[in-house]
């Protein structure tokens, strides 16, 4: 990526053009400015920003169209699906197929594995334009799917949180991300390719660490992907055994 990148016209961008914009003789405004303007120049030197489609290098602001260009934007296309998890979901629904949709797809693995956080603002436009389907929902409460807190420390960030928020802000309803504990940590999900491993993985592994806040409620479980639902299903199952309602869930894509 480095040399993709002219050092010659970022150092100029970064560094010397703001420095001649300043009055002269002001030496305590020109340290403020490199101090300010290193770690940008080194951040666009070694990790420029580009569009994950088209591969054109991309303003750093704003975040919707930092990795998925303007353009781009109109090549990912949701559908509101909806599927079957029954009988531990009542309702469960999602934007795009993982297999198919190779943007979404591209998006969702740069978000999940190679932890571009900001990514998710190019999946908050994509809600926005759902957002009539979204508030039409009928829940009480959001509650994402929770990492391990060794998993967490390692990727900074939980994904489904991130997509649990974009959609708190548009229906205006709770997101109770303390609810749900994952207790152990193991191999990951998108390792295991058989069903019924996949299933033995994941049993156990959660536990209700407030049931006040959910019984007798109607529960959003938020996570990014499902594949054979056995995360989904096995968080409804501990939710529901706790005290909730009915549970919905929604992901951004269904492998």
């Amino acid at each position: 990526m480095i040399f993709d990148v002219g050092l010659g016209w970022l150092y100029n961008r970064y560094i010397i053009r703001p420095m001649f914009l300043m009055p002269p003789d002001n030496s305590t405004n020109m340290r403020s400015h490199i101090r300010v303007a290193l770690p940008k120049f080194l951040t666009k030197l070694f990790f420029p920003s580009f569009c994950i489609n088209c591969r054109k290098e991309t303003p750093e602001e704003p975040a919707s169209i930092r990795w998925l260009c303007f353009n781009c934007h109109k090549f990912l296309t949701s559908r509101w699906v909806k599927s079957s998890l029954l009988p531990e979901i009542n309702e469960a629904y999602h934007l795009f197929d993982y297999q198919k949709d190779i943007l979404a797809q591209k998006l969702i693995h740069a978000f999940k594995y190679n932890l571009v956080k900001e990514i998710s603002d190019v999946f908050a436009v994509v809600l926005e334009k759902e957002r009539l389907a979204l508030k039409k929902l009928n829940f009480d409460v959001i509650v994402p799917i929770p990492l391990h807190k060794r998993r967490l420390k390692e990727r900074g960030f939980n994904q489904s949180y991130l997509i649990a928020q974009k959609i708190g802000a548009i229906t205006q309803k709770e997101i109770a991300d303390n609810v749900l504990i994952r207790q152990s940590h193991r191999r990951p999900q998108a390792e295991i390719k058989k069903r019924a491993e996949r299933e033995k993985n994941i049993q156990n592994i959660f536990s209700c660490a407030q049931p006040d806040l959910i019984k007798n409620k109607a529960i959003l479980l938020v996570d990014d992907v499902a594949t054979t639902g056995a995360t989904l299903k096995e968080c409804a199952r501990v939710l529901k055994t706790s005290g909730a309602a009915r549970i919905i869930s929604f992901t951004l894509a269904q492998d």
